[in-house]
């Protein structure tokens, strides 16, 4: 049987009426059940967002909390280890040294062609230079750090360097005497030492001469000069000992003044020690005259050279026969030279530093910079080329005939003239440079 159009939408409509109803109901009852998930979701996603956001909360503040407890505390242990933690050598309140008026000397720039330069080897720096028998002497050191630095004296003609000698830590200075033996100052980290080598057929033998005084290691050796008698001075930079090396004992004393360097004199006839000079900021270099009876020492922290009578014991610098016999020096004193002729050449480790010298009476800012570590001292003591780093005077009338500049070195550590030639040595660098004189 056929159905019709009619009968068609007949059926429709009573299925519409009998089950339609049910169908909307069913229908509404799901929509309604999704829109109740829906809305369960939703509150679940806004609690959990809620929840979220209160605990990002409480750990940003936690985090706020503990950055700046521990800035607190970090800023604490800064002032501490910059302004109260103990130090070996508190720093003492002086008066700074005036400045000389210019001298109108001759300036005579160092030369920085490498082809003027005296090579030596690779090494890091030069302590001390000498000339003997037309050949000229270096101590020159490699290490870094003292404990694990090495010494050699090297013995050049020029054209050829070789070294002769060689010990542990820093080599600061050597003299020869009228026998031929070499006298070495030695720094080690147990202290300081005087030497004594002797060269034979069956090579160099090193025996160790002084090495304490009244029980107490010796402290920074820095410099040793033999007399034409035969008797042997040598200065201790300062009373504390110099766990990182000579220029670093050095920038200590002058950071702290404390004027503990001495000048004494070994008699090896007698086997006796004893103590020339006192009270010293920073005893950097001997000289004698050429005749050998006065002394002269440089005075680091004062800027000045004493002279005193070879012969004399127990002074203080400063005091009853100790004379200032150059003052109002333009740079920190180091190593001294007097040649035969009667000049004497004043090597400069550092510039003047206007710092140190404003805050003399500070010992405040001075005992940070000491508490702050090397690499700060190191930037507060530098040479620069418009500085001198060497001058040279003459002993018999006090006048200034030259000034040496444009060594652009950590410090200039040593000067020796020869004929016509000032050399140089300064740390940092690896061959001797000159200059004309």
């Amino acid at each position: 049987m056929r159905i019709g159009l009619i009968e068609f939408l007949l059926i429709l409509a009573i299925a519409s009426l009998t089950v339609g109803p049910r169908v909307a109901l069913f229908v509404d009852r799901w929509m309604r059940r999704a829109n109740r998930a829906n809305a369960m979701a939703a509150r679940r996603r806004a609690e959990y967002a809620a929840q979220m956001a209160a605990e990002r909360d409480a750990m940003l503040k936690r985090f706020r909390t503990a950055s700046t407890v521990f800035g607190v505390g970090i800023l604490l242990v800064l002032v501490y280890a910059l302004g109260f933690r103990p130090i070996a050598t508190p720093p003492q309140a002086y008066k700074a040294p005036d400045l000389r008026q210019e001298t109108g000397a001759m300036q005579t720039a160092v030369s920085t062609d490498r082809k003027t330069r005296l090579e030596l080897g690779e090494y890091q720096g030069v302590d001390c230079i000498r000339a003997k028998d037309g050949l000229l002497y270096a101590a020159a050191w490699n290490g870094a750090a003292l404990k694990k630095r090495t010494s050699d004296l090297v013995r050049t003609d020029g054209g050829h360097a070789a070294a002769i000698l060689s010990v542990e830590g820093e080599l600061t200075g050597f003299a020869f005497d009228a026998a031929g033996d070499v006298w070495l100052t030695q720094l080690t980290t147990a202290g300081g030492t005087l030497c004594r080598a002797k060269h034979d057929s069956w090579g160099a033998a090193v025996e160790q001469v002084v090495t304490q005084l009244d029980g107490a290691p010796l402290g920074a050796v820095s410099a040793v000069e033999v007399s034409p008698a035969g008797k042997v001075y040598f200065a201790v930079a300062a009373a504390a000992g110099a766990e990182n090396g000579l220029e670093s004992a050095l920038r200590t004393e002058l950071l702290a003044h404390t004027a503990t360097g001495c000048v004494y004199v070994y008699d090896p006839a007698a086997r006796t020690v004893e103590k020339v000079l006192g009270g010293v900021a920073g005893a950097a270099g001997l000289a004698l005259s050429p005749d050998g009876s006065t002394l002269y020492v440089s005075d680091l922290g004062s800027r000045c050279i004493w002279a005193v009578d070879a012969a004399a014991r127990e002074l203080t610098a400063g005091g009853r026969g100790c004379t200032a016999a150059f003052a109002g020096l333009p740079g920190y004193p180091g190593a001294l030279a007097a040649d035969t002729d009667g000049t004497l050449y004043i090597s400069y480790r550092w510039a003047r530093s206007s710092w140190l010298e404003k805050n003399a009476d500070s010992t405040l800012l001075r005992g940070i910079a000491l508490r702050a570590g090397q690499n700060t001292q190191e930037r507060l003591f530098r040479c620069t080329a418009d500085a001198p780093c060497a001058e040279a005077v003459s002993l018999a009338t006090g006048t200034w005939e030259q000034t040496f500049t444009g060594l652009v070195q950590d410090s200039c550590a040593a000067v020796c003239p020869v004929e016509s030639k000032v050399y140089f040595g300064a740390a940092g660098a690896d061959s001797l440079l000159a200059a004309n004189r």
